[in-house]
């Protein structure tokens, strides 16, 4: 498996400046491939969930050529307005692309409960349709115009060798704020030109989710918007993969790696965040308890201040799996660790001594992580959060202005 830059074979993207946003900003994004492709899709649970969710859960079973993102509004809220505009930004999509607007996936991001500037939006579909490209421009471009508070872009891909062939596997995300999935304003769009059954790509893409997406947080709010859509259009002519063989495997764990890698970079871009939090829960009797215990952690606002505050306040993170669930505290092992060192915390259930200033410079890293040895199992998992800032609150409080 190779990192790459490069988007698979028969996708492109475009990014433009449609005046969605306040000022002067990319705002305006395509994911388009010259073939159609299998798609499949997780969404948010949200009950009050945007119009661009419901329309995709319509189509997502139709041959996709396109994705169209816009930032800057939600179209959440919106009711039966917010549903119509999404139609008629696929028909007039379509109309350009020369392709059938039920062939077209829909998302949005940004401020609730206003409807898309649908003039400004017609206006941006023209530049869209006739900028499209795949080097490293476009690419840049499209993941610029999917963004809302992100600080960066968000772009990870990897090659792999299925069967006699080199295939590509490639995603962008947007994601910030408002993050907390049972998935958060986090969008993430994964392409392939490996060929892959439908079911296939569905079952692989739900489970990778569950240990990346599904597994950070920044702040507990789960927004109307998430979703993660993965197109594969077969560009690759390798053997279709229709069975769980060596190459759906191989498939699977390389796609687990691309969604693994973006909602890192999700939770490390947590509004106002300096330090990148992982939770590593070892020996569990279960994968969704190491899950569970794991995302706990990270989600505290109690832990995340405490790593703010560089202080190895280990109390907030006991007490954090403990409201997620049982364990036998008289038999774990806790541990912090960053690139400035590691020290023990507690060992069979005894608090050790340690020094806090040793700590504190552990944790003054943009990358800390917390392991917790349950030893009643053979289950792990991890979960990615970020600290919580005095600048969480005045980003969010200007949001709007």
């Amino acid at each position: 498996m190779k990192k790459i830059e490069q988007l698979p074979l028969g996708f492109g993207l475009s990014g433009v400046k449609a005046g969605i946003k306040y000022k002067d900003r990319y705002d305006l994004a395509l994911i388009y491939s010259n073939t159609p492709c299998r798609a499949s899709g997780v969404w948010t649970k949200n009950a009050m969930s945007a119009a661009c969710i419901s329309y995709n859960k319509n189509h997502i079973d139709n041959e996709i050529h396109a994705i169209m993102i816009n930032s800057g509004c939600a179209n959440a809220c919106t009711g039966d307005i917010g549903y119509d505009n999404c139609i008629i930004c696929a028909k007039e999509l379509a109309n350009k692309l020369s392709i059938q607007s039920t062939q077209i996936l829909l998302a949005s991001t940004g401020v609730i409960g206003t409807q898309l500037p649908m003039d400004r939006i017609s206006k941006g579909i023209n530049k869209l349709s006739k900028n499209i490209g795949s080097n490293k421009k476009h690419i840049k471009k499209a993941s610029k115009a999917i963004l809302t508070t992100d600080t960066c872009t968000k772009i990870y891909g990897v090659e792999i060798k299925i069967g006699n062939h080199i295939g590509k596997i490639f995603g962008i995300a947007k994601g910030s704020g408002m993050i907390h999935p049972n998935m958060a304003t986090m969008l993430g769009f994964i392409m392939t030109d490996i060929d892959i059954c439908q079911n296939l790509l569905q079952e692989a893409l739900k489970s990778c989710v569950d240990d990346s997406f599904n597994q950070i947080s920044v702040d507990g709010d789960t927004s109307t918007n998430d979703m993660v859509i993965a197109l594969s259009n077969g560009n690759l002519n390798n053997k279709k993969i229709v069975e769980k063989d060596e190459s759906f495997l191989l498939f699977k764990t390389a796609l687990n790696k691309v969604c693994t890698k973006l909602a890192k970079k999700i939770a490390r871009d947590g509004e106002g965040a300096n330090t990148l939090i992982q939770a590593h829960i070892k020996g569990a009797e279960s994968k969704d308890s190491a899950r569970k215990f794991s995302k706990s952690i990270i989600s505290s606002n109690l832990v995340k201040a405490a790593i703010f505050g560089k202080d190895a306040n280990w109390g907030r993170i006991i007490c954090a799996m403990g409201y997620s669930g049982e364990f036998d505290f008289s038999n774990i092992d806790l541990h912090i660790e960053s690139k400035h060192g590691k020290v023990d915390i507690i060992k069979n259930g005894v608090a050790l001594e340690f020094d806090n200033g040793v700590a504190a410079k552990i944790l003054n890293c943009d990358k800390v992580n917390i392991t917790v040895d349950l030893k009643n199992g053979e289950f792990e998992a991890r979960a990615w959060g970020c600290d919580l800032s005095y600048d969480y609150v005045k980003i969010n409080a200007d949001y709007r202005s």
